[in-house]
């Protein structure tokens, strides 16, 4: 809404424009939130993205590292007949990569664990002190990045304040001040007040006020049906209409995280805003696998 009102009072006649004491600087200051709400936005998208690009990246190369180092120990293991040691190192790649953070932190301390307690054995298989301690400092660097989404959330907290402050500024300034300047040219120029009116307007069909509208397209623009999308916290799964759409008439303020999936399309993951009298429009073009 705040971004129809900006737009359609940008393309207004500047005589009339003019006839509204202080409605310029009213529009340049609206027009600043609004630039303001984006960047936080697109911040916070960004920041969380790079958050899990950089601990992914830094999981992969754990899994392959001890996955070798496994195969060393194991090896080892076998060629000597040490059951115990077989049994303690028997994992697979596949079951590395399944997983959870904290089992993968506890799996690979006990790999490393049990090299270096046959470190002097393993020298012909080719681990060697310095390739251990290598090891061991990529596990602890990515025992670190395991914290980095966790500050990623007090980073979107923080940033969440921040976004209801301009919202908070944007609502003020339409409220207490260019609704009532519009007021100026409702009998002068009736079809630039009535089209503001209605850009102030969150209204969805049937008179029902809304929240969120998503519209789902693909490459070629076209809307896609039966498109899933999940809300981070929400129970229940939207599906698109044949016209790519859903809506949804109430959401808590703040940040959310939305999943869209079908089968022949790349998932994506989209962070959106949702404030008080403030209707999100999400307009999105899904890949295809």
């Amino acid at each position: 809404m705040y971004n129809a009102v900006s737009t359609y009072l940008q393309s207004v006649d500047p005589t009339i424009i003019g006839k509204m004491p202080l409605m310029a600087e009213a529009i340049e200051a609206l027009q600043k939130n609004i630039d303001e709400i984006r960047a936080i936005s697109e911040n916070q998208q960004e920041s969380r993205k790079a958050y899990r690009q950089i601990k992914q990246a830094t999981r992969e190369e754990v899994e392959n590292t001890f996955y070798l180092l496994l195969g060393q120990v194991k090896s080892l293991a076998v060629n000597t007949n040490n059951i115990l040691l077989r049994d303690q190192v028997t994992f697979s790649l596949s079951a590395l990569k399944s997983m959870s953070d904290g089992n993968l932190q506890v799996t690979t301390g006990i790999i490393l664990e049990k090299a270096n307690e046959n470190l002097a054995d393993l020298l012909t298989y080719g681990a060697t002190a310095a390739s251990l301690t290598a090891a061991q400092d990529l596990r602890t660097d990515y025992i670190s990045k395991m914290a980095d989404p966790r500050n990623a959330i007090s980073y979107k907290a923080e940033e969440t304040k921040l976004l209801k402050i301009e919202f908070a500024k944007a609502d003020k300034l339409l409220e207490e001040t260019m609704d009532t300047l519009i007021i100026i040219v409702k009998y002068s120029d009736m079809t630039v007040y009535d089209i503001y009116k209605n850009n102030r307007k969150i209204i969805g069909p049937n008179g029902m006020a809304l929240a969120f509208r998503v519209f789902v397209k693909n490459m070629a623009q076209e809307p896609i049906q039966y498109i899933k999308a999940v809300i981070e916290g929400d129970a229940t799964t939207y599906k698109t209409s044949s016209r790519g759409s859903f809506q949804i008439k109430s959401l808590p303020e703040g940040m959310h995280r939305i999943t869209f999936s079908k089968a022949g399309y790349q998932t994506q993951v989209i962070e959106f805003p949702i404030t008080k009298k403030e209707r999100t429009d999400l307009h999105v073009t899904m890949q295809p696998v």
